[in-house]
């Protein structure tokens, strides 16, 4: 009897005996609900009330319908993997010929932009030249004066030297007399003809630039209006998002109370407090600055104020809540004068616990002389931890400072252009990605930022909120408020572009 070479799939004839660990039993039970090898003793003890079979059973009626079940992969589950694979491939070619395109958009825009410049160029080399025509054609009229005059000054100076002595006297004196009218004589006007026409060379910062050539967003921010309502007629001086449909807001500075007002205008709920700003904690308690009694203050629901710290004499103004947990509040002295800086004058922002201890105060650059802050106004944390602060520099001029939670001040924004004299911020928040919102109240604009401080974009122009005064961002709902009772509510999305590489 011939004897074969037996062929073991495992390379082995022996039987790999898998044991539980818990039990040191066989391990010959599957448990369909936690999807799990166990022993007998597994299935009395903690797998009783589950599905659960040998196996054996469930190896045999796995095996009943694996043929058709393998097939249905090859003819189902592999073509739809083929189909997203060649939609893959389709896909890069498309991404491909969408970048030459826009690459080639980018180049007509490009070429265009210099074209104008070209034509403004011309335009200005022409009034440079005809203005030199004009006045070298008034150079070369002072220049024929001047040569007249001198002939005639030569003329006089060499008949007084001739003959002055033998001149009749009143022949003399007339000629002395021309002589020295000619020489007194300014009819020079040699200045008038300067050629004075100057160039100034525009000193253009990155924004200008970007907002020439255009900006490409890696992650498009996109907002869309969803909702307005107008709430009176006079500006909006607080306004703070509770959720997607509720809000916080006051009027005008000295207003004797807030309200909870939801997205369609409807009054909630009527507060009886003055204060300066509110913030709502992760916990949704609300703490506000109360600027009539110098402290800051828990806000309950149903309109109690509960004093956490005296702030006298320094009236609180702006508050947020930290990360952590903490409060950030700016502070400042009541001056005739709240734009000038005095010694003494006390301008600040700090930070404290929910329970009234002060941690830190910022009141100093590095080097412990120079201040942060003219007039703080309103705050926030980003989320990368960066503190910015509305800080008025005038009447109607402000900046917004960003300084790092350790106290050092690391930009200064002024507006996108680095020239504009007129930036007017009054409001700050930051979005999810540590993008900086801020507006613009004075050119009816609100600029979105990247985590640095550096303009990226109007994020909405006065088509969509004209003077803006106030806005607060909660969850994917942009709020906005203007100095005339108007506030508009926008769906807020930062859509990431993908491109398959």
């Amino acid at each position: 009897m011939a004897h074969g070479n037996k062929t073991y799939p495992l390379g082995s004839p022996q039987v790999d005996v898998f044991v539980c660990q818990k039990h040191e039993l066989p391990i010959d039970v599957t448990c369909e609900d936690c999807e799990e090898f166990i022993c007998s003793t597994c299935v009395k003890k903690s797998h009783r009330k589950h599905n659960w079979r040998t196996i054996s059973t469930a190896t045999t009626l796995i095996k009943r319908g694996l043929i058709g079940s393998l097939e249905n992969i090859e003819k189902t589950y592999i073509v739809q993997l083929d189909e997203e694979i060649l939609r893959a491939s389709q896909q890069i070619d498309e991404n491909t010929k969408l970048c030459e395109l826009e690459v080639s958009k980018l180049q007509n825009h490009y070429d265009a932009i210099v074209k104008k410049f070209e034509k403004i160029k011309k335009k200005h080399e022409d009034i440079l030249k005809d203005s030199l025509v004009v006045k070298n054609t008034g150079v070369s009229k002072v220049r024929s004066k001047l040569k007249k005059r001198k002939k005639k000054i030569l003329q006089r100076v060499k008949s007084l030297k001739e003959t002055y002595n033998e001149m009749p006297d009143i022949v003399f004196m007339k000629t002395h007399n021309e002589l020295t009218s000619l020489i007194s004589t300014d009819d020079n006007d040699l200045e008038k003809s300067l050629f004075s026409m100057k160039y100034e060379i525009e000193d253009f910062n990155d924004a200008v630039l970007l907002s020439i050539m255009g900006h490409i967003d890696r992650e498009q921010i996109i907002v869309t209006e969803t909702n307005s309502f107008q709430w009176g007629n006079e500006q909006i001086e607080v306004l703070k998002a509770i959720d997607d449909d509720t809000c916080l807001m006051r009027n005008t500075i000295g207003s004797s109370y807030i309200e909870q007002v939801g997205k369609s205008g409807k009054k909630e709920k009527q507060f009886s407090v003055n204060i300066n700003d509110v913030c709502i904690a992760v916990n949704d308690e609300m703490y506000v600055t109360d600027g009539e009694n110098k402290s800051i203050s828990r806000l309950s629901a149903s309109g109690i104020l509960s004093s956490i710290v005296s702030t006298d004499p320094l009236e609180p103004v702006g508050i947020c809540q930290t990360i952590g947990g903490d409060l950030l509040v700016t502070l400042t002295d009541n001056e005739s004068d709240p734009y000038k800086l005095r010694d003494g004058n006390r301008r600040l922002l700090r930070r404290v616990t929910v329970l009234g201890d002060v941690i830190r105060e910022y009141e100093y650059q590095e080097d412990g002389q120079t201040r942060l802050f003219t007039a703080p106004r309103r705050v926030t944390q980003n989320g990368n931890t960066d503190i910015c602060v509305i800080n008025s520099t005038g009447k109607t001029t402000s900046e917004l400072v960003i300084m790092s939670f350790y106290g050092s001040r690391k930009s200064v924004y002024q507006g996108c252009n680095e020239k504009q004299l007129d930036f007017y911020a009054t409001d700050v928040v930051c979005d999810y990605k540590c993008n900086i919102i801020v507006n613009d109240l004075h050119k009816s604009t609100i600029h979105i930022l990247d985590p640095r401080g550096k303009f990226m974009k109007y994020l909405l122009t006065e088509k969509e909120i004209y003077n803006p005064s106030s806005i607060s961002l909660r969850n994917s709902t942009l709020w906005a408020a203007n100095v005339y009772g108007q506030v508009k509510l926008f769906h807020y999305h930062i859509m990431k572009r993908c491109f398959i590489n």
